[in-house]
């Protein structure tokens, strides 16, 4: 497992895990899956996440798009 962190948010890209590349932003209570593309695209919500908790997981993989790739490519290639 790899991980960055963003204010109070991790971004997670797990090996050996399912396409599309993706990364998963781990905040209270919740996590929410987010495909590696430009622009980032929502794939799954799960526990009680707030529209503004989907639009701070977003933008906070936008602002590390680069790098979770280059996690997701080692991790899988």
């Amino acid at each position: 497992m790899a991980s960055l962190r963003h204010q109070h948010l991790r971004l997670v890209v797990y090996p050996n895990d399912h396409p599309p590349p993706h990364t998963h932003v781990i905040g209270p209570g919740w996590e929410i899956r987010v495909e590696l593309s430009h622009p980032p695209a929502l794939l799954t919500i799960g526990g009680p996440a707030k529209a503004s908790d989907v639009t701070t997981a977003l933008l906070a993989v936008a602002a590390h798009l680069a790098p979770l790739r280059a996690l997701w490519r080692q991790l899988h290639d």
